[in-house]
């Protein structure tokens, strides 16, 4: 199956069928599904493309606009030119320039920040069957332009003083809005659904989901075994989230780090170390009337079988489904590790 690519830090994207396929090969039977960490929507979206009907569900609500681009905005609502458009201030209305005046020397140069602020204010004036559309050709290509696709550090020194290195690529940071706003347009309605599929979008904590599904689906954050500290995915895109809560983002900026990381959807849940089992244990609680798979990576802390006793105290029967050697798509120095399923009856 063709997939959206995605750019996000932990994507299972390139792990999805084999996660199809493990469901398949133990005879997990189901019809819905709740995808409670469900990030840009990769697995949703093959859920939904293979008929099962979905609730998506994530904290951020950016990425809640990029699922409803993706599972439910019709194919062709949003247009190239339409996307263009956006990028143009309208002689009537009066901007504010909140990212070119607080994000200066940051993430972006001044006049890409310029630009951030016209589309952002832009998409306030579409059709709301058009906006998500809108929020996903910006959020795609203000990653695509950020060393790394994240927003955890202020690094516009690695674009603008770029040498020889081993990642990134200058030419695609330094494309242009406007072709970048063209490229993910067409992305977007290649992967659009004509007739709609089956699927509802919440944006609450997955610890408060109060949605039900035949299987739920769990891909949490999950800490390094060589980190006590972790990066969070607030942390990586803090900025994003900030965009879409634009006029009140001067008074949610954290003015004690330099990178002036935004506080729109700030919480703890499966973001602390020590509170990890606890959370999966609430978790594990509310959904044990359901099939669970749980996600998971031999690289992650806790461990692979710590997370199987919690997983024994709800469920009669527990797999472990090995998928193979995969480092995120946003991280290769982890080639050895091993994503798996945990799947428990």
């Amino acid at each position: 199956m063709k997939l959206p690519v995605t750019r996000y830090y932990g994507s299972k994207r390139r792990v999805v069928e084999k996660i199809w396929d493990a469901l398949a090969e133990h005879h997990i039977e189901f019809n819905t599904m709740l995808d409670l960490f469900g990030g840009t929507g990769i697995v949703s979206y093959y859920m939904a493309k293979s008929g099962k009907t979905v609730v998506y569900n994530d904290i951020l609500s950016f990425n809640c606009e990029i699922a409803k681009a993706l599972l439910q905005s019709p194919k062709g609502v949003f247009s190239e030119a339409q996307a263009l458009r956006l990028l143009q201030r309208e002689p009537n209305r009066e901007y504010q320039t909140i990212i070119e005046d607080y994000f200066d020397d940051i993430y972006y140069p001044r006049d890409e920040n310029r630009i951030i602020d016209t589309v952002v204010q832009n998409i306030t004036y579409l059709d709301e069957a058009e906006k998500s559309s809108a929020y996903y050709v910006l959020f795609q290509s203000c990653i695509i332009k950020r060393p790394f696709n994240i927003f955890h550090r202020k690094n516009l020194n690695l674009r603008t003083g770029f040498t020889e290195a081993n990642f990134g690529n200058k030419t695609t940071w330094e494309q242009s809005f406007e072709s970048l706003f063209v490229k993910f347009t067409r992305e977007l309605n290649e992967f659009q659904f004509v007739e709609l599929p089956h699927v509802e979008v919440t944006n609450m904590s997955a610890l408060h989901c109060n949605r039900d599904a035949d299987l739920v689906y769990i891909d949490t954050p999950y800490f390094s075994e060589k980190r006590s500290a972790a990066i969070t995915y607030h942390n990586r895109y803090h900025f994003l989230e900030g965009l879409m809560h634009y006029e009140n983002i001067p008074n949610q900026i954290n003015q004690v780090k330099v990178n002036k990381e935004i506080r729109f959807g700030e919480n703890p849940e499966f973001e602390k170390r020590n509170h990890y089992l606890e959370d999966l244990n609430t978790l594990l609680n509310r959904h044990q009337q359901s099939i669970i798979a749980l996600s998971y990576t031999s690289a992650g802390f806790p461990s692979i079988e710590e997370l199987c006793n919690v997983m024994r105290q709800y469920k009669n029967h527990v797999l472990i489904c090995n998928l193979g050697n995969h480092s995120f798509a946003l991280n290769r120095n982890n080639t050895d590790r091993q994503e798996v399923l945990i799947i428990g009856l």
